[in-house]
């Protein structure tokens, strides 16, 4: 009996849908593929959406309850290639999380169990972690100029960006509005709501529709940028630009916000929403408190059940248990080493399948191109009709470009650079000496790429991992990855034997 499978094609710009990466052509190739491997595909979900972003694709999320509606009869997911159906984790989790329901790509062949879901995983994160390798380059060219007093980003209004110095200088038609709304708060003239329309007056406006909302005043309010100073990445430093306004007027402006009831002031913990009570299940939460003049921040059950036993914890002291969350997906050389083999294995076996491929193609339109002559021969001929001559040339036209879209769309394919995939286990092999690096916000940024929920039981902490970094915990754990590892290794010898 066939196993029943639903297909996943997806396009995600019209460049992919006209220059070989066609709906139809993807199609051509799964039906192929499914024919060969005895496979039968029950229904297939056509999807137009990026995949980079988790939760934005309706047709994805379509065809996951179809499976949830018939997870009795589906036995896998069919694309053309992994990132085809998605270049983020959270999507990714919820094909390969459900029971009996494999992911299969038509052009990347996967070894079965463990190490399969393990390298799936990973070859689902390599876009996604090219993404972030830039993102983390530009943060840390942004950390650099914070560092030097040079504010990092687009200039706040009052500002402009000066390309030649890369720092900002007073925009002559704003810094005078921005002073005198600073000074008419200051001196109790104006509410916050006031403050809201007196911006107008004061030919202040905004990028999008013109109007500052009050909230928008009141972070020009609370910007110590105006004054010399700036925040980036939840850290204070003191800038080499031009302030608009002394600290003195700032502080005045600051004490009246804060005799203000209905200003609440901001709060920003780094660690706050990564984790959950393992004595009661609520959320766990943070506050900050002032002794001897230093603030500490301390993390605590918000108690939603009732007063609860689990201890307040500071936030040094989290730090480094969940340095232990890092840790254990981390990956020795000789995994890396094993690894990287794997796949370099993989990709040797799918160029081989990929050329094959081509050359039955190829066959096949020379085939097809000698049938048309012989045909258009016999028409002249008159041994064919005109009418069964034009049946036959556009069928034959149809299928010639059927596959040359399906010869280009193997063309355009590449493999995972070996060099990608090193940088990523890399960054398993060095979590742990990265994370110890970071700063808090940092560490809450590098977690929430690890973890979904991390449970805190008094000092015990037990995480959650996306995929694929379950399957490397549970590995190292267990050591049921270095069993299959030696069973691999031995089927080999074997072999070569």
């Amino acid at each position: 009996m066939r196993k029943k499978v639903v297909a996943y094609v997806r396009v995600s710009t019209d460049d992919q849908a006209k220059y070989g990466f066609s709906i139809e052509a993807q199609k051509k190739v799964l039906k192929d593929f499914a024919d060969g491997r005895g496979l039968r595909i029950v229904k297939t979900f056509v999807g137009s959406e990026s995949a980079f972003k988790a939760g934005t694709r309706p047709v994805f999320a379509e065809m996951v309850e179809f499976i949830r509606q018939h997870k009795a009869e589906i036995r896998g997911v069919l694309c053309y290639k992994i990132d085809r159906i998605s270049r983020n984790l959270t999507d990714f989790a919820k094909i390969s999380e459900m029971e009996g329901v494999e992911l299969i790509s038509a052009t990347e062949p996967l070894p079965e169990g463990s190490t399969g879901t393990l390298i799936a995983g990973v070859q689902a994160v390599f876009a996604r972690h090219s993404s972030q390798v830039s993102g983390e380059r530009v943060s840390l060219g942004m950390r650099t100029k914070a560092e030097k007093g040079l504010w990092p980003s687009t200039a706040p209004l009052g500002y402009l960006n000066d390309r030649e110095t890369k720092t900002i200088v007073p925009d002559p038609s704003t810094e005078q509005g921005i002073v005198a709304l600073f000074e008419a708060y200051a001196n109790g003239k104006h509410t916050l709501k006031d403050a809201a329309r007196l911006v107008r007056e004061l030919g202040l406006r905004g990028k999008r529709d013109g109007s500052l909302s009050r909230s928008q005043v009141y972070w020009i309010l609370t910007n110590p940028i105006y004054y010399g100073d700036f925040v980036w990445k939840g850290k204070r430093y003191h800038g080499v630009h031009k302030p608009l306004i002394s600290q003195a007027l700032f502080d005045r402006v600051q004490e009246r916000l804060r005799s203000c009831s209905n200003q609440r002031e901001r709060r920003d913990f780094p660690f706050r929403g990564i984790l959950s009570c393992g004595y009661c299940g609520c959320r766990i939460t943070a506050e900050r408190h002032t002794k001897k003049g230093k603030e500490y921040i301390y993390y605590r059950c918000t108690n939603g059940r009732g007063k609860c036993r689990q201890p307040w914890v500071n936030e040094e002291t989290l730090s480094s248990r969940l340095g232990q969350v890092v840790a254990h997906v981390s990956l020795s050389e000789e995994q890396v080493s094993w690894l990287l083999q794997m796949l370099s294995k993989d990709s040797a076996e799918r160029i081989r399948s990929r050329e094959e491929r081509m050359r039955r193609l190829q066959r096949e339109r020379q085939s097809l191109e000698r049938r048309r002559d012989d045909a258009y021969t016999d028409k002249l001929d008159g041994k064919l009709s005109e009418e069964r001559w034009l049946r036959l040339d556009r069928d034959w036209e149809a299928r010639a470009h059927e596959i040359s879209q399906q010869i280009e769309l193997l063309q355009a394919t590449t493999e995972p650079q070996l060099d990608k995939a090193a940088e990523t286990f890399e960054l398993l092999k060095r979590a742990p000496t990265l994370y110890k690096q970071q700063d808090p916000y940092d560490q809450a940024r590098f977690l929430r790429e690890l973890v979904s929920n991390c449970e805190m039981k008094g000092d015990i902490l037990v995480p959650v991992y996306y995929k694929p970094f379950d399957a490397v915990a549970v590995g190292l754990q267990t050591g049921d990855w270095y069993a299959q590892q030696d069973s691999n290794h031995a089927a080999e010898s074997s072999a070569d034997d």
